[in-house]
């Protein structure tokens, strides 16, 4: 199924044949967004971020894990990913019961998206529970439901 992407002014619109795409505008820069990406860069210090490059010179990665509810971790991690479009990137991973990826050109930009994702899979619980449940609030599948 294609799908068109028509810039109009500072909105952008998504279409396509079928159902699957949503038509509504979507906002170039998203509040929420900015707000969690500010606080991740707020949260980690010059000092801290040294920390992290450090481990990473020394080691080839950092990792965190934080247990931030009873029996629920999620475990960061930033390594140099090798080569990517003819250069070296940082590799960053946010897992619990998701995992988001992404990579980073400066170590800096790496942390602010770490504590991006951070907070994102937290609020994706408290919105909609898990990933790996059936339902917003029904961990198990229905008999009506599709399963694989």
């Amino acid at each position: 199924m294609s799908r068109e992407i028509t810039r109009i002014s500072s909105v952008i619109w998504l279409s396509s044949g079928g159902t699957c795409c949503d038509t509504r505008p979507v906002a170039t820069e998203v509040a929420y967004l900015v707000e969690a990406a500010d606080e991740a860069r707020r949260t980690w210090t010059p000092a801290r971020i040294a920390e992290i490059a450090e481990e990473i010179r020394r080691t080839g990665y950092w990792q965190e894990t934080v247990e931030w509810r009873i029996s629920t971790e999620t475990t960061s991690r930033i390594e140099i990913d090798p080569y990517k479009h003819g250069r070296r990137w940082f590799k960053v991973t946010v897992r619990c019961d998701s995992e988001i990826v992404c990579h980073a050109p400066t170590l800096e930009r790496a942390v602010e998206f770490m504590g991006l994702h951070q907070r994102l899979i937290m609020d994706e619980f408290y919105t909609l529970g898990w990933a790996s449940w059936a339902a917003r609030n029904r961990p198990e599948p229905e008999p009506r439901e599709t399963t694989p």
